[in-house]
């Protein structure tokens, strides 16, 4: 399952005569048939299908034609015409819709290699406001403050199949041990006749699915690694405007614990095995495996802010798989988002009346930035 669903690097080859092999720049065009136009009204009829199935309450519906679509008039002017950021962002959530985790794999290594060949020459180039044209599209994948456009698909991903067949998605799994740790009967009961099955039920159909469940395990690892490799790219290339990704790290680490518990520690994914495998010196001579966390734990101290960040982070997933009806997981979750975030974007979730922010900010004698 953890195959690139597209040719990566027919993608990334440069396009001959032009300047630094990046194409021209397909905005240009105005007419109804340029590709550009062509995929954005594909993405556009895509989310407009998709808003009304949610406001039917169709969640098992097929993915929508538009992205079919948009994947297809996507790889074509990134294999031929141009290298462009945006078009690989909506190329990345069609592929996240097609193919899941795979999907999101191939799109985020897309977007680090699109980075790392050709920064200089990618559309859409700087302007007068910055890099804000090519970090707004990455960052809308996985939102900040809010779900980005690839975060309700991921969570509806099928984690294994139930007795009957039908797909169960992360969304549903949480709703199950939400239900399960509520502690009044009554609304208890009123939410499983409402539907929402029974997590012990769940548990005990996932263990029988354990080739779909593992194999949805291994292309999580993969993604994760994938996502946070462009990540990384794009930290290092938009510096104090860097695309917020967090948000995806949380749902694919959410699939992870899920899978892994599921799993069992003797079926762990390669990744999670080569993780855990870590050894330390035990008291009284041989060795005693430990992990990873504890590892880093006596490596020393946190040296950096986003060390500490990165901790918060493994301790809310150890919550996470530990206690998952726990509100501990969620609150170190939601301290990390928002303490990766800039001042001024904390300041607008907090405080959305933008006159009351720029009240508070001209009190604290900080000049509010222009919203125009």
């Amino acid at each position: 399952m953890t195959g690139h669903p597209i040719d990566i690097d027919a993608l990334l080859a440069p396009i001959d005569g032009s300047d630094g092999g990046a194409g021209q720049d397909l905005r240009d065009d105005y007419s109804p048939s340029s590709p550009y136009q062509r995929l954005r009204d594909a993405r556009a009829a895509a989310r407009a299908e998709e808003r009304a199935r949610d406001a039917d309450g169709d969640t098992e519906a097929p993915v929508a034609d538009g992205w079919r679509d948009v994947a297809r008039i996507g790889v074509e002017a990134l294999g031929s015409r141009t290298k462009d950021l945006e078009i690989a962002s909506w190329l990345t959530e069609a592929l996240v819709r097609q193919h899941g985790l795979d999907g999101l794999s191939a799109g985020a290594t897309l977007i680090r290699g699109l980075c790392d060949s050709y920064w200089d020459w990618a559309f859409p180039l700087p302007d007068d406001e910055g890099l804000d044209g090519r970090a707004a599209p990455i960052g809308g994948l996985a939102g900040a403050g809010v779900d980005g456009t690839v975060m309700q698909p991921l969570r509806r991903l099928p984690l294994f199949r139930r007795a009957d067949g039908s797909p169960l998605g992360l969304y549903q799994w949480d709703q199950a041990e939400e239900t399960d740790g509520i502690a009044n009967e009554e609304r208890r009961q009123a939410r499983r006749d409402a539907g929402v099955p029974e997590l012990a039920t769940l548990e005990a159909e996932a263990r029988m699915d354990r080739a779909f469940l593992s194999g949805v395990a291994q292309s999580a690892e993969a993604a994760l690694e994938a996502w946070r490799a462009m990540a990384e790219v794009t930290e290092n290339r938009f510096g104090a405007e860097a695309p917020s990704t967090r948000n995806v790290v949380t749902v694919v680490e959410r699939i992870i614990a899920v899978t892994r518990r599921l799993l069992g520690p003797e079926t762990a994914t390669p990744a999670a095995a080569a993780e855990d495998s870590v050894a330390a010196p035990a008291i009284g001579g041989g060795a005693a495996p430990v992990s990873t966390a504890a590892a880093a734990g006596a490596a020393g101290p946190i040296r950096t802010r986003e060390d500490a960040l990165r901790e918060l982070g493994r301790i809310a997933d150890f919550f996470r798989a530990t206690e998952p009806h726990s509100p501990l997981a969620y609150t170190l979750e939601e301290a990390v988002r928002r303490g990766r975030m800039t001042l001024p974007e904390l300041l607008a979730e907090i405080i959305p009346d933008e006159e009351a922010r720029f009240g508070m900010l001209s009190r604290l004698g900080i000049r509010p930035e222009s919203t125009q």
